[in-house]
């Protein structure tokens, strides 16, 4: 479990645009762990890879008892 810090209002990052997900891969899947522990963590019902400083389209989200994640998805805004 790594959990990070989670980036506040103002950070830079934050109004950055996130780059896709090219490669779906053991370090997105570690990623995917880390959003999903600091989400857990916080606690939090979503939690997006640039909200822990990573520019990538990627999110975890917890609801219904139903842990899941979305990454580089075609569908949905393109900025996260």
């Amino acid at each position: 479990m790594a959990i990070q810090p989670i980036r506040l209002f103002g950070d830079p990052i934050l109004r950055t645009e996130a780059e896709p997900v090219l490669d779906f891969d053991a370090e997105l899947r570690r990623l995917v762990k880390d959003l999903s522990d600091t989400m857990m963590d916080a606690p939090g019902v979503g939690l997006a890879a640039p909200q822990i400083g990573v520019s990538l389209r990627v999110f975890t989200y917890f609801i219904d008892d139903e842990l899941g994640h979305s990454a580089g998805c075609g569908t949905g805004p393109d900025r996260y």
